[in-house]
């Protein structure tokens, strides 16, 4: 036999019965008086939840993209100006029956830039200098009978006799330059052998062609 419930515990209950088939939490938690501790939306949605405020996000994101390429490009002129402070160059020359002859050049002076095109002179004018540091070393052989460096019709002897061994040679402007970009040949004996372009700095930007 059920015992008769009553009335008052009745009441009680009624309180937290909940309606329909799934429960309505936010009104469980107010009716049991913790409404407050509910999770609430994150800072960034509560600074949405209004359109001008959500118009005013939209049109700062518009700003941002259309100004990243300005900043992209300034910040691309800055890295560019930084100057090379030293290269490197390796060329080896072939002369049959396992015999070989590799010339190395390092180079230091004034500050250079380089592009895709090549190397060129940071700063404008004449009187700009590179000095050439190099080794030359024989392989399958202990002496040739000379090496020499051709640049622009200007010649540099290495040596005559050459064996291993270095120096050091100075040169300007074009130069200098064209020995840095590859365009000089070098010369052992009767073989000649265009000079391998430097090495050294970041491809940076594109050279503008000169006027």
């Amino acid at each position: 036999m059920t015992e008769p419930r009553d009335p008052l515990i009745g009441q009680m209950l009624e309180r937290w019965r909940v309606q329909g088939d799934a429960p309505a939490w936010e009104e469980v938690l107010a009716r049991a008086g913790l409404a407050g501790q509910a999770r609430r939306p994150g800072w960034f949605r509560r600074r949405l939840e209004t359109p001008e405020r959500f118009y005013a996000a939209v049109l700062l994101a518009g700003v941002v993209a259309v100004a990243a390429p300005a900043f992209a490009i300034v910040a691309h002129r800055l890295l560019s100006a930084r100057p090379v402070p030293g290269t490197t160059t390796t060329t080896r020359v072939e002369l049959g029956s396992g015999r070989a002859v590799e010339l190395r050049l390092r180079s230091r002076g004034s500050p250079l830039e380089r592009d895709s095109v090549g190397f060129r002179f940071l700063r404008t004018g004449t009187d700009q200098a590179r000095f050439f540091r190099w080794t030359l070393n024989l392989h399958g052989l202990d002496q040739v009978a000379g090496a020499q460096i051709t640049v622009r019709g200007r010649v540099i002897r290495l040596c005559r006799p050459c064996s291993t061994g270095g120096g050091l040679f100075v040169l300007r402007d074009g130069d200098a330059l064209g020995l840095l970009n590859g365009r000089a040949m070098l010369s052992v004996g009767k073989v000649r052998h265009r000079v391998a372009p430097a090495a050294g700095g970041r491809l940076l930007r594109a050279r503008r062609p000169s006027s």
